[in-house]
């Protein structure tokens, strides 16, 4: 069956983006946000396309184009300005992490050669430390719009005697007042460079990617012409990473969305229940822990089964063509903002027992399939097609071909598209490995094309465990299969590690769950572990089965999207 897809606009560059978004949707809500006294402060599209001419003129001022800006920060209005005041520019910018340690933003900050240093509230006291291991750093401003708070709620959020970019934003205002047209005359290149993206580096160290704005745009435009997206979106994930800004923070701007900012992981249900979002955008753990508190709630209260049963009767009038799950389940959906209908879902497979237990709410979680070098959209489940199991359809004019598939189908994954990198920056070499010689990007990933033309991943091809006798053993796998039938299990690893005798065995490295720990002990609590993988083992093939366990006290090493640092484990003995 030939893939469908919605029909939309496909942008040039960022400029047009914010033009045009100004155009059509102009004085409505386009942002939302909290200042420190935890008011809500709002900014339309009109603000949008005016604030980022006055700092992309402000900067011009200073002789930025061309130049490298780094772009540290918390997820606030004012940090889409800067991002898009400085790729507009005619500059470069190089968004990182914020929870990165000095040290490590000082290695990127001079790997990505930036002159200039725009920071968020989080790096206030460091930012100086930077500039002085950074000699090429010759200015640094924050970026912060509102004072810090004070026992004064009106001088709290005002932010007239503040420096950074509240004064490079009245500067940029005065030119422009004057006649200043040097911004709306920078000649944007579709094809150049205008961010460089550090990988999370889970399974070794960072790569800058190297994006223009027709790789940016045209994961936009592949968004749109997948999904129809609803009018309030809820913006939890880090904001300097490709699928947060690229998909959600550009998708707003481009569809007339109002995106509303969280302000900390630990305020998400709070936050829910200020904003009431339509959807939102998530990783793969953070749905699945959703789905776990709504059922662990269900049974705090003992409504367990009352859900069980209202899911039976939902799903049988569903079989006949009613739908009642925003009735049924309408306290489910009261406690998450009482709006959330649908999850945009990336960074690694969901399980479709989590895809189909919150659809059966009545929350609609779509999963995608995407790496940074893909400015990073490369598929996406959707209203359109919905595939069990899979990550979805490939956008439009994304090509796909799997490489060297095995009796399963399963090979590398290769494409070319607009969306693929310039390259790596400074590294011709790593950028050389990742290209074939007839120019299809390796993405590193294996799976296969199902039906509907759906991606399927299986693994990544750096994590496959060869066996002496020639076998591959996919561990993502395994790690599926394991949470799905340990209940207890919370996070798991499987690798090679190496005994006492220099035997190598397929380990399962786990972290369980504390209160399970707490209520039978830890030595009971790692003996039923073993147990439950022996029992596992037996429905696998005899050169897969798990031959060793290891149990942690402390949850794995994360990336600031959830993602599991594999080193960590891979690097074990036991």
């Amino acid at each position: 069956m030939a893939v469908r897809y919605y029909p939309t606009h496909r942008l040039r560059d960022l400029r047009e983006l914010v033009e045009r978004s100004a155009d059509q949707f102009g004085d409505r809500t386009a942002f939302k946000d909290l200042d420190p006294a935890g008011q809500v402060r709002s900014y339309s599209f009109a603000q949008l396309r005016d604030d980022v001419a006055a700092l992309g003129t402000a900067l011009l001022d200073l002789g930025v184009e061309g130049k490298h800006v780094a772009l540290v920060g918390e997820s606030c209005y004012s940090y889409v300005v800067s991002y898009l005041a400085v790729a507009n520019s005619g500059a470069v910018v190089v968004p990182l992490d914020k929870e990165l340690t000095v040290g490590e933003l000082v290695h990127l900050v001079d790997k990505s050669d930036a002159e200039l240093l725009l920071y968020g509230d989080a790096l206030a006291d460091d930012a100086a430390r930077i500039m002085d291991a950074c000699p090429r750093v010759t200015a640094a401003f924050a970026i912060s719009l509102y004072a810090a708070a004070t026992d004064d709620p009106d001088h709290a959020t005002d932010a007239t005697d503040a420096t950074g970019v509240p004064a490079l934003l009245k500067t940029g205002r005065a030119l422009l007042a004057g006649g200043d047209t040097r911004f709306a005359s920078v000649e944007i290149d579709p094809e150049a460079m205008c961010a460089i993206l550090f990988t999370s580096g889970t399974t070794g160290a960072n790569k800058g990617v190297m994006l223009s704005p027709r790789n940016i745009t045209s994961v936009v435009y592949g968004a749109f012409s997948l999904h129809q997206l609803r009018p309030v979106s809820l913006s939890v994930l880090p904001i300097n990473h490709s699928y947060e800004f690229n998909l959600h923070v550009l998708g707003a701007i481009f569809g007339g969305l109002t995106l509303c900012f969280n302000d900390s992981v630990m305020h998400v249900r709070e936050n829910l229940g200020r904003f009431h979002p339509e959807m939102t955008l998530m990783v793969p753990m953070i749905v699945e822990a959703l789905h776990k508190n709504i059922w662990r709630e269900a049974e705090k209260n003992h409504l367990a089964s009352h859900l069980r049963y209202g899911l039976w009767l939902s799903n049988a009038l569903r079989r006949v063509g009613i739908d009642l799950r925003r009735v049924y389940f309408k306290p489910v959906i009261q406690s998450l903002g009482g709006r959330l209908g649908m999850i945009v879902c990336g960074g690694a497979p969901l399980r479709p027992e989590v895809v189909k237990g919150m659809s059966d709410l009545g929350i609609e979680v779509y999963n995608g399939y995407g790496i940074t070098e893909c400015s990073p959209l490369i598929s996406s489940n959707c209203a359109l097609a919905n595939i069990p199991g899979s990550v979805g359809i490939p956008i439009p004019g994304l090509s796909v071909r799997i490489d060297s598939p095995d009796a399963d189908g399963n090979g590398e994954i290769q494409i070319k598209g607009d969306n693929v990198m310039l390259g790596y920056y400074k590294d011709a070499d790593a950028t050389a490995r990742s290209f074939t010689p007839d120019g299809w990007f390796k993405t590193g990933d294996l799976g296969h094309v199902g039906r509907r033309n759906a991606l399927f991943i299986t693994g990544r091809q750096k994590n496959l465990i060869i066996l002496p006798n020639g076998k591959n053993v996919q561990p993502e796998e395994l790690e599926e299969h394991l949470l799905a039938s340990i209940e207890y299990l919370k996070e798991v690893v499987v690798h090679v590690a190496t005994d006492a005798s220099g035997t190598e065995h397929i380990t399962a490295t786990a972290y369980l769950d504390a209160s399970f720990v707490l209520g039978v002990g830890a030595d009971e609590a790692e003996a039923r572990f073993r147990a439950d993988v022996a029992r596992f083992n037996r429905k696998l093939a005899g050169y897969k089965q798990i031959r060793r366990t290891q149990v942690r006290d402390c949850e794995f090493t994360k990336t600031s999207t959830k993602k599991i640092k594999r080193t960590e484990a891979q690097g074990a003995t036991t």
